[in-house]
C-alpha cells in the first residue's frame, strides 16, 4: 500500500486533490493487466466520494487515465488506465483485492467517515505506516506523507490534530527531527487485521481484474 501510495505521489500533479487520489487508488488496485477498471456505482458511496466528476477530470486532464463516461453515484463508470507503470506497481490479484477492500473498510471506519476527503486520505497513509508490534509508534518523515496526500507539509499538522481529536490517532509528535512524525493509532488491530501489506519492493505479474469488494 506504501508503495502505492508513493506511485501516485510521483505519477499525479503535485496538487492532485485527496479525492482524486482516492479515486486512483481504487482504479489502480482494480485495473486488469490491459488497464482497464470498472469502478461500481456501491464503491463511489461506499468512499464517501463526491458524486460530481471534479476528481475524475483531474485524472484525465493529468493523462492518467480516460472514460468515454462519467462517475456517478447511481451507474459507476470504466475507465482505461493510461500511465503503463501503474501496471508494474500492482502486486497480485489477491493482494490488490484486499488493499483495495482495506482501503474502504479504513474510509468507513465510524472515526473518519465524517470528516473531508483529505484526513481519511491522510488516515490511509498513517495506516499504510504502521509497524507489526501492537502499540509501537509509527514514523515518517512529514515530506513524504505530505507528497502522498498532495499537501504542503505544514497543512499536514492541523490535519493531524483533526485525527487525533476523533479519536483515530491515540497520539502524535514530531521526533528528535522536527521533520519527522511519530503517531500512534487509536485502533492498532482493527486496522493491522488482514492489512494487505503491499509495501514489498518486489513485483509480480498479474493477469485479470481484481475482486471488486465495493460491488453491489
Amino acid at each position: 500500500m506504501r508503495e502505492m501510495l508513493s506511485y501516485l505521489a510521483a505519477a499525479l500533479p503535485a496538487r492532485t486533490s485527496a479525492t482524486a487520489r482516492l479515486l486512483a487508488l481504487q482504479c489502480a488496485l482494480r485495473s486488469t493487466v490491459a488497464g482497464d477498471v470498472t469502478i461500481p456505482a456501491g464503491l463511489i458511496r461506499g468512499m464517501r466520494l463526491p458524486s460530481e466528476p471534479s476528481a475524475f477530470t483531474e485524472l484525465e486532464a493529468a493523462g492518467w487515465l480516460r472514460s468515454p463516461t462519467r462517475p456517478t453515484q447511481r451507474a459507476g463508470f470504466s475507465v482505461e488506465l493510461l500511465d503503463t507503470a501503474v501496471r508494474m506497481q500492482a502486486p497480485t490479484r489477491a493482494d490488490r483485492a484486499r488493499a483495495a477492500n482495506w482501503i474502504l473498510r479504513t474510509c468507513q471506519m465510524s472515526e473518519i467517515r465524517q470528516l473531508g476527503t483529505s484526513p481519511r486520505l491522510l488516515a490511509l497513509a498513517l495506516a499504510a505506516h504502521l509497524p507489526d508490534e501492537p502499540g509501537a509508534p509509527a514514523s515518517a518523515e512529514q515530506e513524504v506523507l505530505a507528497r502522498m496526500c498532495g499537501l504542503p507539509p505544514q497543512e499536514l499538522i492541523p490535519l493531524l490534530d483533526t485525527l487525533a481529536a476523533t479519536h483515530f490517532l491515540r497520539s502524535w509528535a514530531h521526533g528528535a527531527v522536527p521533520e519527522d512524525l511519530h503517531w500512534e493509532l487509536a485502533r492498532h488491530n482493527h486496522l493491522t487485521d488482514n492489512y494487505p501489506g503491499l509495501e514489498s519492493d518486489r513485483v509480480t505479474s498479474h493477469t485479470g481484474q481484481a475482486e471488486d469488494p465495493g460491488a453491489e
